[in-house]
């Protein structure tokens, strides 16, 4: 997605976005640009670029992309056509390319990567030493495959639900005149209504991407989010979305409406009980958008096993499955207030039994 390269106008080498600097940079001759100053190399391209429509791609965009595609999980990468042997970022396996990349949506929005390779490989090994349960051998013999920054496409919804609610409540009393116990119940119809609107709730719009793991690297701050440059995806990788947004306004405008419901249900308050009798959820607005977020993903094979690790590129949380040593895990058991009776037992046996 708007991998095109960018040519150094110093020297004419491929330019990359740096993400600690925030500029765009040269590895030959040191040479940084602000991604919104960053001139084409010809006056044609550049007046192009000012006039792309915000959800189409213009063709200087999409010289050079292709779509490369998983033939083992399904995943599909857009990168310079350039690239040479690419592995897949989710299973580590070969990918092939599919086609020339055509076009999709243009992204709106775009949070730029804010940590490097280096950090996602140091947080790794931060990762990987804390894990009391790890194999031994696993942080000696295995190594990472590959560190890939790329972009996860996200559906970024903004709307506005009215909610009409109806509740039953009851306040009860208890009193006693010192023969007799007494208890009275009251019940009241208790009316609420209201709108709520919400902003940039995101919902993942990859399928290749587990679930699992995007919900662990969240949350990200929309609030650094800049109108999409495709200066910011130069020398990383981009998910291709296959996932629609239709397809997904269902499950956000449920989370929207669930907040809705708790919020009502926080303002029926003075009352023993209060339970909803009758209620409706309307949507007065929805609409959403389509923006790019920064992951950096790490593979390591380790006894025939891939491992998928994943870290926030934005605010460097690092989440990932690891392989569990029984031996360890057994040892722990016994350690505990319960298992340690056995291993004394055993103890004892092992030295005065004889």
């Amino acid at each position: 997605m708007g991998l095109t390269e960018y040519e150094c106008p110093a020297c004419g080498g491929a330019m990359e976005f740096n993400a600690k600097s925030q500029m765009l940079s040269c590895p030959y001759c040191d040479t940084q640009i602000k991604v919104g100053d960053y001139k084409a190399p010809r006056q044609e391209e550049q007046d192009k670029d000012a006039k792309a429509d915000s959800n189409e791609w213009n063709s200087d965009e999409l010289n050079g992309m292709v779509v490369y595609s998983c033939q083992s999980c399904g995943g599909e990468i857009i990168a310079s056509e350039t690239e040479g042997s690419l592995t897949c970022p989710f299973c580590s396996n070969n990918v092939v390319v599919k086609e020339k990349f055509a076009g999709d949506l243009r992204p709106n929005y775009v949070i730029p990567f804010k940590t490097t390779k280096e950090d996602a490989m140091k947080a790794y090994s931060g990762y990987v030493k804390n894990k009391l349960l790890l194999p031994s051998a696993f942080f000696e013999q295995n190594h990472i495959d590959k560190v890939r920054g790329i972009y996860i496409p996200y559906w970024i919804y903004n709307g506005k639900i009215k909610g009409n609610y109806n509740f039953t409540a009851t306040n009860v009393r208890h009193w006693s005149d010192g023969d007799y116990e007494y208890t009275e119940t009251s019940f009241f119809d208790v009316h609420r209504e209201g709108n709520e609107s919400f902003k940039n709730v995101p919902h993942d719009a990859s399928k290749e991407m587990p679930d699992d793991l995007m919900e662990s690297i969240e949350p990200f701050d929309f609030s650094q989010a800049v109108d999409f440059n495709s200066g910011y995806l130069a020398g990383f990788l981009a998910n291709r979305y296959d996932v629609d947004a239709k397809d997904t306004e269902a499950h956000i405008v449920k989370r929207m409406a669930d907040s809705v419901e708790s919020d009502i249900k926080d303002t029926v308050s003075g009352y023993t009980t209060s339970t909803v009798k009758a209620k409706t959820n309307d949507v007065v607005s929805i609409s959403h958008k389509y923006a790019l977020y920064p992951v950096w993903l790490l593979n390591t094979t380790w006894n025939g096993k891939n491992f998928l690790f994943a870290m926030n590129g934005q605010n460097g949380k690092f989440v990932g499955d690891l392989p569990v040593s029984k031996i360890k895990a057994l040892i722990l058991f016994l350690c505990t207030s319960a298992g340690a009776t056995l291993l004394n037992i055993a103890i004892w046996f092992m030295f005065f039994s004889k």
